[in-house]
């Protein structure tokens, strides 16, 4: 039940405050000891339907992975029940909020987004979200900015879970990005990684090229580190990163089904600000 989240004890809430609790119990296990939760919860039920929740995270700071209470944030026993239901809007703002020390603005809103209630069978109580499809597509927006000079905290907060999972850890991720054109980046970074014994600086570029259409054409792709062990494991892979100079990449057609992507914007200035419409 990994992609579960747990909001303790069955039966699910029944009101709009009693599933705001939870929530809240939830936000506080996701911060770091010790801090004051001041997010503003609001939600309203509809039988097992949540007719809106709305989260103003402004000022929470997301607790780094080893400091999440995991015990509190993923339910333990096996799934025995489950009840479909529907979140008919969700509201997500933060003005800011903090992950890895990157302080991330933030103003999204999903409609319609299906999930389940599940009970498992020591009586704990989850929410499982349901994944779109053609037939019940995402809809929404979303806008997220962040000062360019935190931008590789916050990018190095995001994927801390998945590069630990690899063995992979990184001390220092220095991430660049300045706006070439209308719809064009010119991307750069500095890091500091480790696997196993194995420690080194590596340094990258690439200019990119984004289209209506949420095709990416990357070129003057570099990828390099003064470590010679890792250099060499570098060259041998620099044939396949070479491929994609010159390449268009169609992530429309990555996307998960039932998540449409339109309007992508992207602006550079003091801050780093993404903001896309799902359809």
């Amino acid at each position: 039940m990994a992609e579960s989240i747990l909001l303790g004890h069955a039966p699910r809430p029944t009101s709009g405050s009693q599933l705001e609790k939870r929530i809240r119990t939830l936000v506080v296990a996701a911060e770091p000891a010790g801090i004051a939760c001041t997010s503003m919860i609001d939600a309203e039920l509809d039988g097992p339907d949540v007719q809106h929740l709305h989260l103003d995270l402004t000022d929470f700071t997301l607790a780094g992975e080893h400091d999440r209470d995991r015990a509190r944030l993923e339910p333990q026993g096996a799934p025995v029940s489950a009840e479909d239901a529907v979140l008919r809007e969700l509201r997500v703002k933060a003005d800011p909020m903090f992950i890895s020390g990157a302080a991330v603005r933030l103003d999204a809103q999903l409609m319609d987004v299906p999930f389940r209630w599940i009970e498992t069978d020591n009586r704990e109580l989850a929410v499982e979200l349901s994944p779109p499809d053609d037939e019940h597509p995402l809809h929404g927006h979303a806008r997220v900015a962040v000062p360019k000079e935190q931008l590789g905290k916050a990018v190095l907060g995001l994927a801390e879970s998945a590069l630990l999972d690899r063995g992979i850890t990184v001390s220092r991720f220095d991430l660049d990005v300045e706006q070439a054109g209308p719809k064009q980046l010119r991307v750069a970074f500095d890091a500091k990684v480790r696997k196993g014994l194995l420690g080194a600086h590596v340094t990258g570029s690439a200019d990119a090229s984004i289209d209506d259409t949420m095709g990416v054409t990357l070129s003057g792709i570099r990828v390099e580190s003064g470590n010679p062990l890792l250099s060499a494991m570098l060259g041998a892979i620099r044939g396949k990163i070479a491929r994609f100079e010159g390449r268009r990449i169609d992530l429309a057609s990555e996307l998960p089904p039932g998540i449409r992507v339109a309007d992508v914007q992207v602006e550079v200035t003091d801050e780093v600000t993404i903001e896309a419409r799902l359809v």
